[in-house]
């Protein structure tokens, strides 16, 4: 047996509170290392049967490791870990990594509540439509520019969006609520719904046990692109799941997140690949402003909400910024909040550096500028050299439920309409987003220089990105 990965001790909000039954059963998932060796599925399939790896007892004894209880100490949630665990060297180099034997991850976020902030009457350069007490549709739509009508007629430019409902994130998107709110708020497209897909024995409840979560996500994509299908994904892996489809959506939005430091380094670095391999099959983002004689097969881009508890996570006294994963991962978009009543960075919208991810080419410019107009302050309190997040901003708040959650379905309903008139121009939608972003895409983002967190300034920065839609610029960037 050869070590394969370990913690030094358990991470903080987690303490043991005892030790599992030796029949107890466990689930687990192994990351293969991705390559074409002849016979590698045969080699591990037949390890793991000969082992009965689903009992904790013969677990222990699989991967020489002492499994216990571990309590989650602000809810209360029990999960079976250990602190290290071995491979037998003949399949150590085949093995990626064993999940989730030392990854403590808390519950992912979901919206911050916040029911005392008023927004400011103060308009901004936009007439906008009485957003005193709650965002409605038409209050982004006029805002950002966002048409409120379709003119494609494509039936493939279609919005993910990403639910859970485990035991400790009951989150469903109600058919009911949502009818409710179009009337109230889209009376134009009342009537529309969406579809569900249903992954690894979820299910889509329709009563009243679903959280706010699915609900804000399913009503900001279907109440802000309009006519655009969207489908709510209850789904685990789901990043396999968009490979496997012959039609993925176009654009992807999930509203959850977990700091980066829950999840070791090689399982972030194998999700952070599968959004890669994602990025890769959607358009290039260097040959988008050239027509195209013909569609390629899949398009994707994937929004994801930076989280919502500032550049500390809300940790108290905290003597390191934490970053927050997937956000960090440079192969996806990564939303934060701000305000825009006047424009204004939310100062609670999560953002920084990552410690396991160094800065792409394509950010690199544009943090450095930012790193160099702060100095030493912060200094040691992240990772100079780590990517950078988020990338772009929407509005964070919708009514007293608040977040990034509320901002990154905006931003992906926001993509999904360009996509609309790319298409009605005979042009590829957008594929992999940043390289275009942190380039001629500046020109359809309006930059917040208002804010604090990380301090928001001129170009880039670590709480609000590059800045908030600007439908208009946008279109005017892409030439259409």
């Amino acid at each position: 047996m050869v070590l394969h990965e370990s913690i030094s001790n358990v991470p903080s909000g987690f303490k043991a509170s005892g030790s599992p039954s030796p029949n107890q059963e466990i689930k687990l998932f192994i990351a293969l290392v991705q390559s074409n060796i002849t016979g590698l599925a045969k080699v591990v399939d037949a390890y793991l049967t000969a082992a009965e790896v689903s009992f904790t007892q013969q677990a222990e004894g699989l991967f020489n490791t002492k499994f216990s209880t571990y309590t989650h100490s602000a809810n209360g949630q029990e999960m079976i870990r250990a602190l290290n665990y071995s491979l037998p060297s003949t399949v150590q180099q085949h093995i990626l990594h064993v999940h989730p034997i030392i990854a403590f991850t808390s519950p992912p976020q979901r919206a911050s509540q916040n029911t005392v902030y008023k927004r400011k009457a103060t308009l901004d350069r936009r007439q906008l439509a009485p957003c005193e007490d709650i965002v409605r549709p038409v209050c982004i739509q006029e805002f950002y520019g966002i048409p409120n009508t379709t003119i494609s007629g494509s039936l493939t430019n279609s919005i993910g969006v990403q639910g859970y409902n485990s035991a400790s994130l009951g989150e469903y998107a109600n058919n009911d609520d949502l009818a409710t709110f179009l009337n109230e708020f889209r009376p134009d497209i009342a009537g529309n719904t969406f579809s569900v897909t249903l992954l690894n024995g979820a299910q889509n409840l329709q009563d009243n046990s679903g959280g706010l979560e699915g609900q804000i996500d399913i009503q900001y994509t279907v109440g802000v692109a309009g006519n655009r299908s969207c489908d709510f994904l209850h789904v685990q892996d789901t990043i396999n799941w968009l490979l496997s489809q012959e039609d993925p959506p176009t654009v992807f939005t999930t509203s959850y997140a977990n700091e980066e430091a829950e999840l070791t380094q090689s399982v972030s670095t194998s999700v952070c690949n599968g959004y890669m391999q994602l990025a890769a099959i959607g358009t290039p983002p260097s040959t988008f402003f050239r027509p195209y004689s013909h569609q390629p097969r899949v398009r994707y881009l994937d929004d994801i909400a930076s989280g919502d508890g500032g550049a500390s996570d809300s940790q108290q006294g905290c003597t390191s910024f934490v970053p927050m994963f997937p956000s960090t991962c440079p192969y996806v978009t990564s939303v934060g909040g701000t305000f825009f009543q006047p424009p204004t960075a939310f100062s609670s919208s999560a953002g920084g550096f990552s410690n396991y991810f160094p800065v792409p080419s394509y950010q690199a410019a544009d943090t450095a500028a930012y790193l160099e107009s702060i100095g030493d302050e912060y200094s040691g309190m992240y990772n100079p050299n780590g990517r950078g997040f988020p990338d772009v901003a929407a509005e964070w708040e919708v009514t007293s439920i608040g977040g990034t959650s509320c901002a990154s379905p905006i931003f992906a309903s926001f993509i999904a309409l360009v996509n609309d008139r790319l298409i009605a121009a005979g042009k590829p939608v957008l594929g992999f987003l940043n390289p275009l972003l942190y380039s001629t895409g500046k020109g359809g983002l309006d930059d917040v220089t208002v804010g604090s967190g990380w301090n928001a300034a001129t170009g880039w920065d670590p709480i609000s990105g590059l800045g908030t839609p600007d439908f208009p610029g946008m279109m005017e960037a892409l030439g259409i």
